[in-house]
């Protein structure tokens, strides 16, 4: 039995608690929030003990849950990888390079598990065109793309304060950062363009930004919290061929020399880590793959039992906060930024 802790009982703690209190083999033991009233709230949901010192919670579990806001994140990290707790933590990684160089440091001096939550990588249609474009079906890499509008308002939270958040690109854009580069690989250029839409608005909620792979092919990104309109779509172009999925959740394939088709669901829904698509029996079940639709804390839990690596480590959270950093540089300046990916 997984004996689990929660630090940061907002929206993104309540999320993961309730969908880890449903595995079998995870117990909630304690959860911590420097706001009592929000700690014993959930505690009382998941009848647990509730704190506000995060290293109570610590001391009491074998694995922790880092729902903080960023800026909070490097002492609890540290203090739970010295104590040997394994660590499922919220995007992103940091606010900068450098609290995430140490972070790293940190980690590597320890024996721990970490797991950062870019759950896009977990997500249908998402997973579906990654995997797709892996396994070579559509050649080589010509566009990869997301478009994701959100409806929220940062002056309501500490969202609205710049060096908090990071803004849009970071808070929310960098899911879709990480995607991108989980699809295309490492990132050598970006150009990007920001807006603050609504009065007293005080950190970007508008991001376009197109991303060049050093591997050849680009990639965009357009994120919005402005609730003028929701949307949702995402593709990859290759050179034998695309996928592209619009808000309505249609998975659309197209292959060269192929006329358009839509995608099986239940099929899509049946990719392996290593790209290969699974397939649909008489009898309705899908053959062939491993580890289908494994959730995030699923996959959590399955790295502690198994003793596995989790698939999204604290070095690929650095290069998305790079990546991201440089688009906020890019919107500043006017100019294209060059990075270098670790």
């Amino acid at each position: 039995m997984i004996k689990l802790g929660i630090v940061g009982c907002g929206g993104m703690g309540n999320h993961h608690a309730r969908a880890f209190s449903k595995l079998e083999g995870v117990k909630i033991v304690s959860v911590c929030d420097i706001l009592k009233d929000k700690a014993t709230k959930l505690a009382d949901e998941l009848g647990c003990s509730a704190e506000t010192d995060f290293r109570r919670t610590i001391e009491d579990c074998d694995a922790v849950l880092i729902c903080t806001d960023p800026k909070c994140r490097l002492e609890i990290i540290e203090t739970a990888a010295q104590a040997g707790r394994d660590i499922f933590c919220e995007k992103p990684i940091a606010l900068t390079v450098q609290e995430a160089d140490k972070i790293i440091e940190v980690l590597e001096a320890s024996d721990v598990k970490f797991l950062l939550g870019y759950v896009l990588r977990f997500t249908q249609p998402y997973k579906l065109l990654r995997d797709t474009f892996s396994s070579g079906q559509l050649g080589q890499l010509v566009n990869c793309w997301t478009r994701r509008y959100m409806a929220m308002d940062p002056r309501k939270t500490w969202h609205n304060f710049q060096a908090h958040s990071g803004g849009v690109a970071l808070d929310f854009g960098s899911h879709d950062i990480d995607w991108l580069m989980w699809t295309g690989g490492p990132v050598n250029r970006v150009f990007a363009q920001t807006a603050r839409v609504r009065e007293n608005v005080q950190s970007d909620e508008h991001t376009q930004a197109m991303l060049v792979f050093s591997a050849g092919g680009m990639g965009c990104c357009d994120v919005s919290w402005v609730d003028t309109v929701s949307e949702s779509s995402v593709g990859v172009i290759g050179t034998n061929g695309g996928l592209a999925v619009d808000r309505t959740g249609a998975v659309r394939r197209k292959l060269v020399g192929c006329p358009e088709e839509l995608m099986d669901v239940e099929a899509s829904m049946a990719v392996d880590p290593g790209g290969k698509i699974g397939t649909k029996q008489a009898d309705g079940s899908i053959a062939g793959t491993a580890q289908e639709n494994e959730s995030i804390q699923e996959h959590f839990v399955r790295c502690i039992e198994e003793d596995i690596t989790p698939a999204i480590s604290a070095r690929q959270g650095r290069d998305v906060l790079e990546a991201v950093l440089a688009i906020n540089e890019s919107a500043r300046t006017g100019k294209a930024v060059e990075i270098g990916v670790s």
